[in-house]
């Protein structure tokens, strides 16, 4: 009696099939788990159905029942795996949708939001006064939240995809530079939303390729420096504090601060006698004409490519930073929003007028003392924090905003950080926090410097979205 052996094996022991054929059966199996492997030996014209039924009969138990006489698992065990095989059954379900509908749905989402929020404020303006209607209004945000979400993740692509090309670009990049490179991928299952994917894979280019072609040594420099002949460039993504974080770290050479500052006076970005901060001299690579390549290669040494990447970034609402050590490499990290549609932002009052501060930005909020608060010479006013200065802007000389909050140390002043450093915004009072759906105003208001676009708040008003690089450009400029 052939009693309790797998299928496969006797099919081969029958001459019926080779193992060569089970053993590519078993792979494809692997793929749709809940076929069986007589059926799926069918389907593929392998076998005959009249062959499988004999071949079961064969076989007399299932697989389960055998195991668990045999006291190799539990019925509990055995239960949960075929439940577990069910859902997975359920998972493959799917339907293919153009992404303009899906595009479209996400902005009636946005609108219903933004109703849901003008309602609220309606509610809060009522008081008390219909307790049955704020907890059917608070059951309808919990609602309108759910379907944010479910909406939202319908737009999230993994960069899987993404991550995957550029294995073959460090291979091709090595080769023409000849290095010896080893990619380590990681974290290539996060999601981010598809808008955002598609443009960050040109950023990702740039930058991979400098760490191959300027960060990794020849191979008779690694060995000279007791390093391993092969160098490694690490790419990995995951999740941190409602974003995500995309890095490129190599094990380099390093940047060489010497070389950058050299080149950064030859191109005239930067005075000779300029005095610059460690961190102030790494962020000049991002300055456009500047390259320390040697020569010019069809890979580098053309001046264009990292301004290039600060760009794309930015236009992406995210951020591109850089850390290195000479002699030990280079990490490149990549902050990006969740969703380009939707941003977490500190709302605030400069007069009658309100802005969105993006919550990424702010650093910390504080009322400062009137001695902290003094002017010197080239940097205009400045507020002294626990012995750092911070540039001070003043939001309503830029737009010209009538406000009875003049005086720093009677209003509020709110720390953040842009590419070119941290500066501080005076505003008159902290409204709350806020998520917003990103509404564009057009080309008519497109020129206008420090707004980066419009949310409707639950009073029913427009609150403009601050771009906090522009800011600090528009308050040098004026």
């Amino acid at each position: 009696m052939q009693k309790g052996r797998k299928i496969g094996q006797i099919l081969v022991e029958n001459g019926i099939l080779t193992q060569d054929v089970i053993d590519k059966a078993i792979e494809e199996q692997k793929q749709q788990l809940w076929i069986p492997l007589g059926e799926l030996l069918v389907q593929k014209g392998k076998i005959t159905q009249h062959q499988l039924k004999d071949t079961l009969k064969q076989q007399k138990r299932k697989l389960g029942e055998i195991l668990v006489d045999n006291g190799y698992a539990t019925p509990e065990k055995i239960t949960n795996a075929l439940n577990a095989r069910q859902a997975l059954k359920g998972q493959s379900r799917t339907v293919k949708v153009d992404t303009n509908k899906l595009d479209n749905l996400f902005d009636l989402v946005g609108e219903l939001v933004i109703a849901n929020t003008l309602i609220s404020g309606d509610m809060k303006s009522i008081g008390n006064k219909g307790n049955g209607a704020s907890k059917n209004l608070s059951h309808l945000s919990k609602i309108t939240k759910d379907i944010q979400d479910q909406v939202m993740s319908m737009r999230m692509v993994s960069l899987k995809q993404t991550f995957q090309k550029m294995t073959r670009l460090v291979r091709d990049v090595a080769m023409h530079a000849n290095r010896k490179v080893k990619l380590i991928i990681s974290g290539e299952d996060t999601e981010l939303d598809k808008n955002v994917i598609e443009e960050i894979s040109d950023p990702l280019v740039h930058i991979l390729r400098n760490s191959v072609d300027h960060g990794i040594e020849s191979p008779e420099s690694r060995i000279a420096c007791n390093k391993p002949i092969e160098g490694t460039v690490k790419l990995s993504a995951y999740h941190k504090g409602g974003n995500i974080i995309i890095e490129i770290e190599d094990d380099g050479k390093g940047l060489q601060r010497d070389k950058i500052l050299r080149k950064a006076v030859d191109k005239g970005i930067i005075k000779e006698q300029s005095a610059l901060s460690d961190h102030q001299i790494i962020n000049l690579i991002f300055s456009p004409g500047l390259s320390t390549a040697e020569k010019v290669t069809n890979i580098s040494g053309r001046g264009v490519g990292m301004d290039v990447v600060k760009k794309n970034i930015e236009k992406l609402r995210g951020k591109v930073e850089v850390t290195s050590r000479e002699g030990k490499g280079s990490t490149f990290t990549i902050k990006l929003p969740l969703t380009l549609a939707i941003i977490d932002g500190i709302v605030v009052n400069v007069g009658n007028t309100k802005y969105i501060i993006p919550t990424v930005n702010i650093e910390e909020s504080l009322r400062p003392k009137k001695e902290e608060i003094c002017t010197i010479k080239n940097q205009g006013e400045v507020v002294n924090m626990r012995g750092k200065l911070f540039p001070l802007v003043r939001l309503h000389k830029i737009y010209n905003i009538e406000t009875t909050k003049t005086d720093p140390w009677e209003a509020i002043v709110v720390v953040v950080e842009s590419e070119d450093g941290k500066f501080s915004i005076l505003v008159d009072e902290l409204v709350g926090q806020q998520q917003v759906v990103i509404k564009s105003l057009g080309d008519k208001f497109k020129g206008i410097k420090g707004i980066s676009g419009g949310a409707i708040l639950g009073d029913g008003k427009v609150g403009l979205i601050l771009d906090i690089s522009g800011i600090r450009e528009a308050s040098l400029a004026a």
